[in-house]
């Protein structure tokens, strides 16, 4: 007997809880010779200890974008809670009594239900959710809405969330009308409320969503903590990066000034051309000299770099159109360039890194000298295709583009103090390839959708890899996967949208960039990033939202370096991630009926106990 009362107590307690598995219901449509209808299906997420690899198992078959779905809303559970989950395996299990339409549709559901496993919280079946999931954790448009609300209504279901923006839809409404020789079929667009109707007609609450975040607070009754952090200015940092900034900044001067002198010997033909050029340089210079008063030496750096690009362009474009022969001067030109990037390559892939920052810094000075010799290769085609002004101007910024190289370069001396030994680049090579896996993920996910992102950094990226030059390969996928992301992020939204989502971007690259030095990284790039970022706030949203997107993911990836050759996990604790939401005073009062009579039924179970067993039940109650 003393055994079956263990059993039950412990049958009432495993139900409380749902470790690591959660069970929900998510609405689709199917087709049917009298049109689409909405159905449910069950989603199964399982999170278990393993290697970082996603299972889905549907049936019937659905097709390829739930899968990307699915990789997809392991990624935004890390983003939701900061943590690498590459230690557990992900288990999408759905089911359906009918096939039903393919579609993303349920991404927003299976992030929501993969975030609640990975926490541990038991998430209310009576609720239900469509909805796409974005990179940012955000959710997405979907069709059919009112047949799949109608389906969730059809089953009793409590709560219907849906995206946000998405309580109007469309619907059309065929009518007979009687005519003198026949009837005429109308069809007819209407707009409706879904709130509204859903209410009305079915007693079924139907909500907006924004992001996952607010779908777990309706799921669970739990919601992610927010807090606002600041982090501190680096000062080794910040002393080289004003170091770098002073110098490319007198370099862009001097620039400027021979491109004035060598305005004189430009043909007159060309002179107009040549005035909107200086114009511009000008003008990024002047922009340079304001951003260093005011201390933001990345963003010096950056706008001292486009003006170098126009007066090397300028005094190049002048010496060609006084050249005896342009084939010839052009030829020796790029060929001088050449082997300057070439030697310049030699030596960065000769430098072993003997510090974490030494990765990140000579992995940025690599993806620089990588660019600029595929700029040169482009001079060299416009060359031969004798389009010699492209081919100046390529020649142009791959000489620029490596001076930046040369830069990042110097930079690497302030952090002496910081070298140990020599680190084995080699190692960082399973971090490439999930990077380069998460890129082409990000990518195949957004053409499921109807977005084209670009695959040009990601192809550069995997032949990198394939070259072994790992540094330039981190940067350029993590680059990749970003702008995939981001693309998927801002689709439909306007200028007012995109300024708003720039503030919650602000605090994830904060908070990134936080956690990163917290672990004893100095994310160079992320906070290179952040400040250039702040400085298109006011002007362009859509950049600034850009770069604060490169800043947390680089800040992360300095993070997963630091990892890499220190060996160490930081586990955050559910409790320091979720706080429950207030429950209403109706809520409350369920809940304590509701363990009353628990308590009454225990207590009958257990009465005939002696005391020692009474006193040890009450204390695991």
């Amino acid at each position: 007997m003393k055994k079956m009362y263990f059993f039950i107590l412990l049958l009432i307690l495993s139900s409380v809880v749902c470790a690591g598995s959660v069970e929900i219901y998510i609405p689709a449509v199917k087709e049917t010779e009298q049109g689409y209808v909405g159905v449910l299906a069950t989603l199964n997420v399982t999170v278990k200890p393993g290697t970082g690899h996603v299972y889905v198992d549907t049936l019937p078959l659905t097709k390829i974008d739930t899968q990307a779905s699915a990789r997809l809303a392991k990624e935004v559970t890390e983003e939701t809670i900061g943590k690498n989950l590459d230690n557990y395996d992900f288990f999408y299990i759905i089911r359906s009594d009918a096939p039903i339409i393919g579609g993303p549709s349920a991404g927003g559901a299976m992030a929501m239900a993969t975030l609640a496993a990975v926490l541990d919280l038991k998430a209310d079946k009576k609720v239900i959710m469509t909805g796409t999931i974005n990179p940012d954790g955000s959710i997405g448009p979907v069709g059919g809405i009112l047949e799949k609300v109608h389906a969730a209504a059809q089953n009793n279901m409590s709560l219907f969330l849906i995206p946000s923006g998405q309580r109007i839809i469309s619907i059309q409404r065929t009518e007979k009308e009687e005519l003198p020789f026949g009837i005429k079929i109308v069809s007819k667009t209407e707009r409706v409320d879904i709130v509204d109707y859903a209410k009305k007609k079915w007693g079924l609450t139907v909500k907006e969503v924004k992001n996952v975040d607010e779908a777990l607070e309706y799921f669970t009754s739990y919601r992610i903590k927010k807090e606002t952090i600041k982090i501190k200015p680096n000062p080794v940092l910040q002393r080289a990066m004003k170091n770098m900034s002073s110098n490319l900044l007198s370099y862009a001067q001097d620039k400027l000034a021979v491109a004035k002198d060598k305005k004189k010997y430009v043909p007159y033909e060309y002179e107009d051309n040549i005035n909107s050029l200086l114009q511009t340089a000008e003008k990024r210079l002047k922009d340079a000299e304001d951003l260093y008063k005011k201390g933001n030496y990345y963003s010096t750096s950056s706008y001292a770099f486009i003006a170098s690009i126009q007066s090397e362009y300028i005094k190049n474009l002048a010496d060609l159109l006084n050249a005896e022969s342009k084939e010839d001067f052009l030829d020796n030109l790029i060929s001088k360039e050449e082997d300057r990037i070439d030697k310049m390559k030699t030596e960065i892939q000769s430098r072993k890194p003997d510090s974490m920052t030494d990765i990140e810094i000579l992995a940025t000075a690599a993806e620089r000298i990588t660019d600029a010799k595929s700029n040169i290769k482009d001079a060299w085609k416009n060359f031969y295709n004798k389009n010699y002004f492209d081919s100046v101007y390529f020649l142009s910024y791959a000489t620029e583009r490596a001076k930046t190289a040369e830069a990042w370069l110097e930079i690497e001396s302030a952090f002496a103090d910081n070298k140990t030994k020599e680190i084995d680049i080699e190692r960082i090579k399973p971090l490439v390839e999930r990077r380069i896996e998460d890129a082409l993920s990000a990518i195949t996910y957004a053409q499921t959708i109807g977005i084209d992102a670009d695959t040009k950094k990601l192809e550069k990226a995997q032949k990198e890899y394939e070259n072994q030059e790992y540094q330039s390969a981190l940067i350029d996928a993590v680059s990749a996967r970003a702008e995939a992301n981001l693309l998927m992020e801002t689709r439909g939204l306007d200028e007012k949208e995109i300024r708003d989502r720039t503030i919650s971007a602000e605090q994830e690259a904060i908070k990134a960039i936080y956690n990163s030095e917290g672990h004893g990284a100095v994310p160079v790039l992320a906070i290179s990033y952040l400040e250039y970022a702040k400085t298109f706030l006011d002007s362009e949203p859509a950049t600034a939202l850009k770069y604060f997107k490169y800043s947390k993911d680089f800040a992360k990836t300095s993070e997963d370096i630091l990892e890499i050759f220190n060996k160490k996990t930081t586990e955050n604790e559910k409790e320091n991630i979720i706080e429950p939401v207030e429950k209403s005073e109706e809520a409350n009062t369920t809940y304590i009926v509701l363990a009353f009579i628990a308590g009454i039924f225990l207590g009958f179970l257990f009465g005939k106990s002696n005391r020692k067993r009474h006193k040890f039940f009450l204390f695991i109650f």
